[in-house]
């Protein structure tokens, strides 16, 4: 799962099946925030994918997960910002540490009581 993931990175995934954008969403949303929290995953273009994460995300992980994320993104304004230029303009101007460790706890806390790569896993391609 991971070994896919990495080949893709960064690159255009529109040509994938829309199960594996999915997937891979969901594992941008993990590698970013475990790697420098939401500001990061947002910040940059991990939150790119943040709407395909959230509509993946009740049926990969669940709704505590799905729920997280929604969370997450209201930060980020109505509607939500898709250009990481515009999300990192926002976070600059605003004041999100606070909100942002809340959440980045509760992302630990999850990754903490589940076999998460156990379950995306059978979802993988």
């Amino acid at each position: 799962m991971w070994t896919g993931y990495s080949a893709f990175g960064e690159a255009d995934r529109s040509g994938l099946p829309v199960g594996q954008q999915r997937l891979y969403a969901v594992l941008d949303l993990r590698q970013e925030v475990n790697s420098g929290g939401f500001d990061s995953y947002f910040r940059y273009w991990g939150g790119d994918t943040a709407e395909i994460a959230l509509d993946a995300l009740p049926g990969l992980l669940g709704d505590e997960w799905a729920g997280l994320l929604r969370d997450a993104m209201s930060l980020m304004g109505t509607p939500y910002p898709r250009a990481s230029d515009d999300r990192a303009a926002m976070l600059d101007a605003g004041d999100f540490d606070d909100a942002f460790a809340a959440l980045d706890d509760r992302l630990y806390r999850l990754e903490a009581v589940d076999d998460v790569d156990g379950r995306l896993t059978a979802h993988s391609y």
